[in-house]
């Protein structure tokens, strides 16, 4: 692999890799190095994308830069994650504000390149801190208030700094995967299309995150390579998402990245959704897609972890999910384009869900496997 033998030209080991994310004109690539000097997670950048600052080691040819090799947190487009997660500083900070006591900081989401959430915890208080790159803090806050301002129940920011901070109150309600075991089915997917019709009430020109189907053939070729054995399985795909993937009708106001762990519920509505960092006008079809997807993808994880109970409840959202939302060839593909982004990310480290994943992709795009 490439950005293995990058990161071992850099430090000297190869890693172990995490997990692969598509970025600029190539990916960020994430390791691990278990013991010794050089321990923790490393990120192999090969987008040649351009940063204000190089915070690690950079190899270049006489054609400009290859790529970027950083060890985390110092991440050369968010800079404001290494005061997030070092709780000495933030303990400074606090101090400063008045507040006095231990905090915790504990990284809960991290793309490499465009966001992490961290969770500070202090006197049992929990406050979560959104740290991007320094200029879009301010846009952040804004989908934050535009949000609360039409009805979608955002939490509220805290504070923010234009270094790339954003802090936002705890969440209210009872979390999407906790009210999946308790709530029917259908009575959970009824509360996110009252979410959906409210989101399309949101006054903003922001851009939703990009689409999954704008990185079409990077998914393709990404788990073609991952999966070898399987490679003809995941090209049979690509006929179909050609002809379906472009977006059908005007933008309309979306989630962006809408999944079950994004929502929590009261009394049988959603009473907070989380990280509308992505909400912006984009594709209806992709908030459809990403939900039946995580949920499928979720409830692979489970059964081949041996959570069966688990596994069938979110299969059972998944399929309620695909009969009342998949009913176009669009939203269809975007789905497929999903299961293989969730496969991606975990071939690796677990093929087994890997390989369930892709024939997953395969039912849903209407495709019996070669193999």
């Amino acid at each position: 692999m490439l950005e293995q033998r990058l990161l071992e030209k850099a430090i000297g080991e190869p890693g172990r890799l995490i997990a692969v994310e598509p970025f600029g004109h190539g990916s960020i690539a994430r390791f691990t190095i278990d013991a010794g000097e050089r321990a923790g997670d490393w990120f192999v950048d090969t987008s040649r994308q351009p940063v204000a600052e190089e915070t690690g080691f950079v190899i270049r040819s006489h054609e400009g830069t290859v790529a970027r090799i950083w060890q985390h947190p110092l991440d050369p487009r968010l800079p404001a994650l290494r005061t997030a997660v070092d709780p000495e500083r933030l303990a400074r900070i606090a101090g400063a504000a008045g507040s006095e006591g231990e905090i915790e900081a504990r990284v809960l989401a991290y793309r490499p390149g465009r966001r992490a959430v961290v969770r500070l915890t202090q006197h049992g208080v929990h406050l979560f801190v959104k740290v991007v790159r320094p200029g879009e803090a301010e846009e952040l806050v804004a989908i934050h208030e535009a949000c609360r301002a039409a009805g979608v129940p955002a939490p509220e920011v805290a504070h923010w700094s234009p270094s790339g901070v954003v802090v936002v109150r705890d969440a209210v309600g009872t979390p999407g995967p906790v009210v999946a075991a308790r709530m029917p089915a259908a009575e959970l997917l009824d509360a996110v299309d009252a979410l959906r019709e409210a989101l399309l009430g949101v006054r903003t020109r922001r851009i939703a995150r990009a689409s999954v189907g704008v990185r079409l053939d990077w998914h393709v070729e990404r788990l073609a390579a991952g999966l070898p054995e399987r490679a003809a399985d995941v090209r049979a795909l690509l006929p179909g998402l050609l002809a379906n993937v472009r977006r059908v009708g005007p933008p309309q106001v979306i989630h962006g990245d809408l999944h079950i762990g994004q929502i929590f519920c009261t009394d049988g509505a959603v009473s907070s959704v989380i990280d509308v960092d992505t909400t912006g006008l984009g594709d209806p079809s992709d908030d459809c897609a990403a939900f039946v997807g995580h949920a499928i993808a979720s409830a692979v994880r489970n059964e081949v972890a041996g959570r069966s109970a688990d596994a069938a409840v979110l299969q059972g959202i998944a399929g309620a999910a695909a009969e009342r939302w998949l009913v176009d060839a669009h939203t269809t593909a975007l789905t497929t384009l999903h299961l293989l982004g969730h496969a991606i990310r975990i071939v690796d480290r677990n093929p087994a869900a890997a390989h369930l994943l892709l024939d997953r992709a395969l039912v849903t795009g209407g495709i019996r496997p070669a193999s």
